[in-house]
């Protein structure tokens, strides 16, 4: 009988160390490697709130925008940079111009949600 119990058991836990591996942060070669000729990303899409793309060049600068659900438009303007492992950025007119650095998180070959410590911050994709 404890046979029994436990065969479910140990196939949740195999579908959950599944799934975490999955949901590993890319690394700073990674990130280096997607964006050092730069790289245009979609941001947002279906269900987030917002879309739109922003341009990432290779000499750290970035430039787009995101149009909300609500009609509202977003400007993206600043630099970027690939620091300890982070995609770090600083937009002009976001975050008080400060310095975030982010974590992406792959959800698949061309897709990752962003996060700011443990806030998710959306997703982007190429």
């Amino acid at each position: 009988m404890h046979k029994i119990l436990l065969a479910p058991l140990l196939l949740t836990l195999a579908a959950s160390s599944g799934f975490a591996q999955s949901a590993t942060p890319m690394t700073g070669d990674e990130l280096s490697a997607l964006t050092a000729n730069g790289i245009t990303l979609t941001l947002g899409g279906e269900g987030m709130g917002y879309k739109g793309e922003l341009a990432l060049a290779a000499d750290g600068t970035a430039k787009g925008g995101a149009k909300m659900d609500n009609g509202n438009e977003l400007s993206i303007s600043g630099t970027w940079a690939i620091k300890d492992g982070k995609f770090c950025r600083t937009w002009a007119d976001l975050d008080d111009g400060k310095e975030v650095c982010e974590t992406w998180v792959k959800t698949s070959d061309n897709s990752v949600e962003v996060y700011n410590g443990d806030q998710m911050l959306g997703v982007n994709s190429w």
